[in-house]
């Protein structure tokens, strides 16, 4: 399994990724099974993404596999519209762990989350985006 991103996840999901600047960004159509009862996408989808976005970018800066070790997720709007766009970083990147931020918004630019994560380097070499496709 690739670093950050969650290989089996993305072959299920119809996930866009590119570089932008200094954010790397994750993009997606809002599906129907994301949605909770109130019609708003499901608090653990955001924060599962916003985790494999803050991952992936680590990974592909360092070019080391991470897993999670602390997570916070702040929940700003609800999350409606027709895409979600998680943009992430790495603010930190030191010898045993890493440290990303995240934001999540949708089509129109309405900030749904945002996220910082803790990540740990696990000694395996990372899988990046270019050797992927």
């Amino acid at each position: 399994m690739a670093s950050g991103d969650m290989l089996s996840l993305m072959k299920l999901l119809p996930i866009q990724r590119e570089r932008h600047e200094d954010w790397y960004v994750m993009s997606l159509p809002l599906l129907p099974f994301f949605m909770n009862p109130l019609g708003i996408v499901h608090g653990g989808i955001t924060a599962v993404l916003l985790d494999s976005a803050m991952g992936w970018s680590i990974a592909e800066e360092t070019g080391k596999q991470v897993v999670t070790l602390q997570m916070n997720v702040n929940y700003i709007a609800p999350g409606k519209g027709k895409v979600l766009k998680v943009f992430a970083r790495p603010t930190h990147t030191g010898r045993a762990t890493a440290v990303a931020e995240a934001y999540m918004e949708n089509e129109t630019g309405k900030r749904i989350a945002q996220s910082t994560g803790t990540f740990y380097y696990t000694g395996e070499p990372a899988i990046r985006l270019e050797e992927q496709t």
